[in-house]
């Protein structure tokens, strides 16, 4: 028997009413952390599943077999009709572990990829209680399957597809473009690499990628609170919003694992009626994001606090934007009552990065710091250093000293890393002391003892221990985005002055390094 388009028709006739389901309503409020990734399996985050590529374990040998896939929400659905057997054999229609062993093939840098299902087990939300896979369940939609798969090019053997995260995939509908973009399309699906539970006191789900993330907080790309195109548009709104894609170009401005907490336009206007506070519990205020008139997603506007921590890989910000200049409407100014009934999702962030910049004054003194004020007319970001001031007080204004900004340096740790995030990192990183002596020499560098050198002692700021940030000490070779070396550097023309940098200055000697600046959303050993 051939699996002909009369086989699907009951799954058709399903996906009819599951695209009908639920009036507008905001998922909760949520908290989580952002990730780096769509898809999380790293090297191959640009394939599409062809749905027609679906080979079924178990085919009988000697006969003639017809087998095909769909997708009904999150259901992944197979289906299978032989000819030539002796008795004849019915169509085998295949869910959840009947996909154990079952082959797909996708299009891969010019060749193609074999994917294998390893193991089916049901999902664990990242937002609740196990919800058992039963027939029920799943067929409601409350509950999912979820897949340990390997991947094997022609010329490789075979390998974890999910490499980060719990190991496991959900299956998920359509195709995605290497910039990020949703591309609806029915014939073919993804996998989404699941987070792991990492928290110690608390849940913290953190590696994957954040598509499954998505469909865990409440922005499936299925229809369920919202309407089929609804769901669409907010499904593409969280997964730009998740990696922090101000450009829409499908590269991440943030860190993995970065703390956030978001919501729908409903709660974000309860939280303050005439404008969006800067802070909550803790977040500060990252973005507005809203799908705009030709479908793409873009912020509405920046925080004032997102202006001045963007690291020096943040991308697209030193060109023309949709996003509204900083100084003409911050967030923070936002007045969000005319768009209650917007697609359009409000992101608050801990920000775990730091923009790490290089100063000197007129005596050839160098002081690298993250304690940086930024002027509110600059638009600033990338390797920019206009506008920007020491605020070694950190009460928001600049210090009068004699230091200019040279350079950026990169991004770097915050010395406020959320307790859980530093002691899931362990030996990891380790951190830069902030070093002074009484002539008004800076050094910044790992070790407490502020190298041993006579006049140099630690210098507190309210009670952070001395410390500046934190850093790699250890890079993961086998990933892509290598990290960069910062150094320490001492003068050959002056006695007592050294610099911080990942840069040579003309008559300085390399020290030593002192470990890695992360790029930005690429962390050494896979993290977080």
């Amino acid at each position: 028997m051939k699996v002909t388009g009369r086989t699907w028709t009951r799954w058709g006739l399903v996906m009819g009413m599951l695209a009908a389901l639920g009036a507008e309503a905001d998922p909760p409020p949520v908290n989580s952390a952002q990730g780096s990734r769509l898809h999380g399996t790293e090297r191959f985050e640009t394939v599409n599943i062809p749905l027609s590529s679906i080979e079924p374990a178990g085919t009988p040998a000697g006969v003639d077999c017809s087998n095909g896939a769909g997708m009904l929400g999150g259901r992944l659905l197979g289906a299978q009709g032989c000819t030539g057997a002796n008795p004849p054999l019915p169509v085998r229609f295949l869910e959840g572990p009947d996909f154990v062993g079952t082959v797909f093939r996708a299009p891969f840098e010019g060749r193609s990829v074999k994917l294998t299902i390893e193991a089916v087990q049901c999902h664990v939300s990242i937002t609740g209680q196990p919800i058992p896979c039963t027939a029920q369940n799943v067929s409601s939609g409350t509950a999912f399957w979820e897949y340990r798969v390997t991947a094997a090019t022609e010329d490789s053997q075979p390998q974890p597809l999910c490499p980060t995260g719990s190991g496991f995939a959900l299956a998920v509908p359509h195709a995605w473009s290497s910039g990020g973009e949703l591309i609806p399309n029915s014939e073919y699906f993804t996998f989404a690499c699941v987070a792991k539970d990492e928290g110690t006191s608390q849940p913290f789900f953190v590696g994957g990628g954040v598509i499954a993330k998505c469909i865990d907080w409440g922005y499936p790309p299925w229809a369920t609170t919202f309407p089929q195109n609804v769901a669409l548009e907010y499904h593409q709104l969280c997964t730009r919003m998740a990696v922090a894609d101000y450009c829409g170009e499908g590269r991440s401005n943030t860190l993995d694992g970065t703390p956030l907490k978001f919501m729908g336009p409903k709660d974000a206007i309860l939280l303050d009626p005439g404008g969006l506070p800067a802070t909550v519990e803790g977040y500060s205020l990252e973005a507005v994001w809203k799908v705009d008139e030709c479908g793409e997603v873009r912020p509405l506007c920046l925080g004032k606090k997102r202006w001045d921590t963007l690291p020096l890989e943040a991308t697209c910000v030193n060109r023309s934007l949709l996003i509204a200049p900083r100084p003409s409407r911050p967030c923070e100014s936002m007045n969000l009552s005319a768009y209650a009934n917007s697609t359009l999702l409000v992101s608050y962030s801990l920000f775990i990065d730091r923009s790490l910049v290089m100063f000197k004054d007129a005596n050839n003194g160098w002081m690298t710091t993250t304690a940086v004020t930024v002027d509110p007319a600059t638009i600033e970001g990338g390797s920019s250093v206009t506008g920007i001031h020491l605020d070694l007080d950190a009460n928001g204004v600049a210090d009068a000293s004699g230091f200019t900004a040279y350079r950026k340096e990169g991004p770097i740790l915050s010395p406020k890393l959320p307790a859980d995030i530093r002691t899931r990192m362990g030996s990891l990183i380790k951190p830069l002391y902030r070093c002074v002596n009484s002539s008004g020499r800076y050094l910044l560098t790992d070790d407490s003892q502020c190298e041993r050198i006579s006049g140099f002692a630690l210098k507190v700021i309210n009670g952070d221990q001395g410390i500046e940030g934190f850093v790699y000490s250890s890079v993961d070779v086998t990933s892509t985005g290598q990290r960069r070396p910062l150094k320490l550097w001492r003068s050959l023309l002056t006695p007592g002055v050294y610099a911080t940098s990942t840069q040579a200055q003309a008559g300085f000697i390399l020290v030593r390094e002192l470990g890695y600046l992360p790029s930005v959303g690429q962390l050494p050993a896979r993290d977080l």
